[in-house]
């Protein structure tokens, strides 16, 4: 790709074909394929994007056409396509989460001498990290930012923090998840003192009314994961470029026996699935609970209390909050791909991804801005802006079924230790991640 001159930040609609005009694509038609490519025509039809993609074809002289790909089984359309030498597009729009397969199998181009330093440094948030985040597969960068998804200021969609009823707080003469985090004390062991001072029986029947916490424990124990990246470890850690199981480890160990605790030692927890337990707190009847991010509109218009919204609470071995996104979106080449600078530069311009076509020092403002009617306070909101910096991906294991979903279950609900779950699952994980990141 030409440099992206990092200075220059601001450029007017009016100049962008002179910056692009050095591709000129030869009126050829570019096929965008997607299993967001409906939502895409619309959005540059009759949406915030309208009127970009004129100005796109203009620059390039060329013509775009968006190729919708239904998402069930998509990767491996994909990756048939490629390999009949017939690709479903010219550019291809992606979740990371299929780069194993498709660039494990040669389809995609690399593009290490493509993309620059400069181009990454012109990316906003956690994106300037993407080779190391979301976009590389076994050393070599596949993607083209497109600022985690094709719209412009909705980044990091499956976001993931912790919601509490303000209101319950005050009422119990308890510190706020928001007043902790802005003293440096929103960690493991100030949940476990709040969820367990919020879970009450008011009219005496020996039952729960409400419940401290709320968890997805089973069947799908997103919230074990989620406290093992919270407490600085992973599903996977890589040595000496292997990608090895880390469930096993002291961080996820420790991860998994919290919610063990909190569930069988002080019965502070609502176990339920994830619409099981928004219902109740909606109601009044769970104190807090993780979300995910682009999930909080919902609750603003369902609830009549305050509420607050901070960081996912610390562990004792990490050393800064982590915001967990489930997959980052991206584009990438078919290895066939005889213009890759140009296919690039395309897509800077027409999702202005870049400093060069875009004014990156209010990515920021721009994406908050979104949350602003649903939110409650100045804290939640900022705890909303550093989300955009503190990205880490949940970890992928192509091939993965219910093996380590099963073993998390038994090991948090039952009465054997996380570890013997753990290590009798390992050999199982281990094998697929030999397949997919160790060959």
């Amino acid at each position: 790709m030409k440099r992206l001159v990092s200075v220059l930040l601001v450029v007017l609609l009016f100049s962008v074909p002179v910056l692009a005009a050095e591709y000129d694509l030869g009126g050829q038609t570019i096929k965008i394929a997607s299993y967001m490519a409906d939502g895409m025509r619309e959005y540059f039809t009759d949406g915030e994007g309208r009127g970009r993609l004129e100005k796109v074809e203009e620059a390039f002289n060329c013509k775009i056409e968006f190729v919708q790909v239904d998402w069930d089984g998509a990767e491996h359309r994909i990756l048939a396509s490629i390999i009949a030498g017939d690709p479903v597009g010219d550019l291809i729009y992606i979740t990371n989460r299929w780069l194993p397969l498709l660039a494990g199998n040669g389809a995609l181009l690399p593009l290490d001498d493509i993309l620059t330093e400069e181009y990454y440094a012109s990316l906003p948030g956690s994106h300037k990290n993407m080779r190391e985040l979301y976009s590389s597969y076994q050393g070599k960068a596949y993607g083209i930012s497109v600022n985690g998804s094709y719209q412009r200021n909705m980044d990091i969609g499956s976001a993931q923090g912790w919601i509490y009823n303000r209101d319950l707080f005050v009422q119990a003469g308890l510190p706020t998840p928001n007043e902790l985090q802005n003293e440096g004390r929103w960690n493991w062991e100030t949940m476990k003192e709040l969820a367990i001072a919020l879970t009450q029986d008011i009219d005496g029947d020996g039952v729960v009314d409400i419940y401290g916490v709320g968890a997805r424990l089973d069947p799908w124990p997103i919230e074990q994961e989620m406290a093992v990246y919270a407490n600085g470890g992973g599903i996977i850690k890589f040595v000496d470029g292997k990608a090895v199981f880390a469930m096993n480890d002291p961080e996820a160990i420790e991860a998994i026996e919290m919610w063990k605790e909190l569930d069988q030692v002080h019965g502070c927890v609502m176990v339920g699935d994830k619409y099981d337990i928004r219902a109740e707190f909606n109601q009044g009847k769970v104190a807090m609970f993780r979300l995910d991010l682009y999930a909080l509109p919902d609750h603003a218009k369902e609830v009549d209390f305050d509420y607050g919204w901070v960081f996912f609470p610390m562990g004792p071995r990490a050393t800064d909050f982590v915001n967990p996104v489930w997959g980052m979106d991206m584009f990438v080449l078919p290895v066939s791909c005889q213009e890759p600078e140009a296919m690039a530069e395309l897509v800077d311009m027409l999702f202005e991804t870049t400093a060069k076509y875009r004014d990156i020092a209010a990515y920021e403002d721009e994406f908050v801005e979104y949350f602003l009617p649903y939110v409650k306070d100045l804290d939640s909101l900022e705890t909303i802006k550093q989300m955009l910096h503190k990205a880490r991906l949940w970890d992928n294991v192509p091939g993965l079924a219910n093996e380590l979903n099963e073993a998390l279950v038994k090991a948090t609900m039952g009465s054997t230790s996380a570890k013997s779950e753990m290590d009798a699952v390992a050999p199982v994980i281990q094998a697929l991640l030999d397949e997919a990141y160790n060959k």
